[in-house]
Order: structure tokens, then sequence, then C-alpha cells
């Protein structure tokens, strides 16, 4: 009885002792764990910016390979009259994309503009404020340039997004014949600039 007792008492004392070694092990471990769990996810979501970067880099290197020289910003067109109906087209197709109504539509007449003719096209739409904008940021990174030198706007309702009423002209430019195949479209020279600079 004597050996039973004392075999139980050691059982327990090692029981105890074990559950003793338990618990200092998971206080000491568990925050450790925790700890190395959340350095791997801040390292997984550092390797996601860094892959972003990258990314947003190798484009900016590719977009710094293009240069002006590789634009053509001219009217394709070898004559005013296929020119215009161009791009009348073009800016139809661009304005009903955004759904925007066109009300009118027409070619002016093209002058002479520096080293090569303006092509100026007149129109009237009506739509929602929103596609308004979406028009005028279409047209002034288009390629062929395009330049708006007449704008006028009203409101037919009220709030952010109301419909308006919007008269503009757009200009493109027609390469002279015998002019350079393609170059930069120099701000001293864009459409309107010689028209302004001998107003002056």
């Amino acid at each position: 009885m004597n050996s039973n007792g004392l075999l139980k008492r050691r059982l327990r004392f090692a029981g105890l002792n074990g559950a003793i070694v338990l618990t200092i092990g998971i206080l000491i471990l568990g925050p450790l764990i925790a700890h190395f769990g959340e350095r791997n996810d801040d390292i997984l979501d550092n390797a996601a910016q860094l892959a972003q970067i990258q990314r947003v880099t190798n484009e900016a290197a590719r977009l710094a390979k293009t240069t002006t020289a590789d634009i053509d910003p001219y009217l394709p067109a070898a004559e005013e009259r296929v020119a215009s109906a161009d791009l009348q087209a073009s800016l139809q197709a661009l304005a009903s994309a955004r759904g925007l109504v066109i009300q009118t539509i027409r070619g002016l007449p093209g002058r002479q503009a520096a080293q090569w003719r303006a092509i100026p096209v007149r129109l009237e739409l009506e739509g929602a404020s929103a596609g308004v904008r979406e028009l005028i940021s279409s047209v002034e990174t288009q390629t062929p340039f395009l330049f708006i030198t007449d704008f006028s706007l009203r409101s037919l309702g009220d709030g952010d997004d109301s419909r308006m009423r919007v008269s503009l002209t757009i200009e493109g430019a027609l390469r002279n014949p015998g002019g350079p195949p393609t170059g930069p479209l120099l701000s001293e020279n864009r459409p309107g600039e010689a028209a302004r600079a001998a107003s002056q």
C-alpha cells in the first residue's frame, strides 16, 4: 500500500508539473506564434505592394520610351473635305459612346494656321453633365490632336448630373502638301494660335 501511495503521489506530482510546464509554454509560445503570424502577414502585404510598384515602374518605363516623334498629331486625310467628314464621324462616335445626343454637326470652312490647315467642326449636343465631361476629356487626349476653340453650355435642370445643352467648336490639324510626315504640334503653332497672335 505504501508503494502504491507513493506511486500515486509521484504521478500526481508529474502531472502537476506537466500542467505547469504546458501552461508556461502556452503563455510564452502563444504571443510568439501570434507575433510571427503578424510578421508573415506584413511580409505578404509588402510583397504585394512591391509587385504593384514594379508594375507601375515597368509601365512608366514603357511610356517613357514613346516620344512625341512617334505620335502623328495630324488628321490622316489628304483633302480638307475628307478630313472634315472623318472628324465629324469621329466626334459623333465619341459623343454617342457617352450617351450624348447630337442635335447638329457641321464642318466649318478651314483656315490656314502656320504650316497646316485648321479643320473646324461645330456641334451642338445634349446629355448628362458627366457625359459632357467625359467627352471633353476624350477630345483633349485624342490622337490625332484635337482642340476645343469655342465652348458654351446651358443647364437644362438642377443637380450635379443634370442634362446640359452644349455648343462647341473642335479643330483638327491637316498637314499641308509637302509638309513633314510626322512631328510635334508645338503650342505656339497650334490651330488658333496664329490668329490670336495677330490680334495682339
